[in-house]
């Protein structure tokens, strides 16, 4: 082979090897990309290749990891919510009973059916109104047992 020849072969396989390695850079980021299935992974591909042959590809995997990343996100976050909801459920199902206890006591209306209400519900909604019924059922019989009769 004459020395030209060499010349000519050397700058054409350099030629050739930098025309190929960006492509199989590429191609080595996309398969990564692709064997790690997460939205980071075809994030970096997307920064480091803006302009790389999965572009589309890679911008619409990341946004199917972003959505199903969030999803189990949600589902992580899902106890915490049936807490609540739970606690919620308690805080609802108190206030019945403290309201079907007191319309109990004002059916009974008696002294009795009061104290019971107050006995069982001390910080109940109608603490107030039970009082108010204890002392005005109170007055009237001391005043009918202070009455002749």
């Amino acid at each position: 082979m004459t020395g030209s020849r060499k010349v000519l072969l050397t700058i054409l396989a350099l030629a050739l090897t930098a025309y190929v390695l960006p492509m199989t850079r590429d191609e080595l980021s996309w398969w990564w990309a692709q064997s790690h299935n997460h939205s980071n992974d075809y994030f970096h591909y997307l920064s480091e290749w803006p302009k790389g042959r999965h572009v589309a590809e890679a911008r619409l995997s990341c946004l199917e990891r972003q959505r199903a990343e969030a999803t189990r996100a949600g589902i992580r976050q899902a106890p915490m919510t049936n807490f609540q909801a739970e606690t919620a459920y308690r805080r609802e199902l108190a206030l019945r009973r403290d309201n079907f206890s007191w319309r109990r006591a004002t059916n009974l209306d008696t002294l009795a059916s009061y104290n019971g209400y107050l006995s069982q519900f001390p910080a109940g909604l109608h603490v107030g109104a039970a009082r108010q019924k204890i002392q005005s059922l109170g007055q009237s019989a001391t005043q009918n047992t202070a009455s002749p009769q």
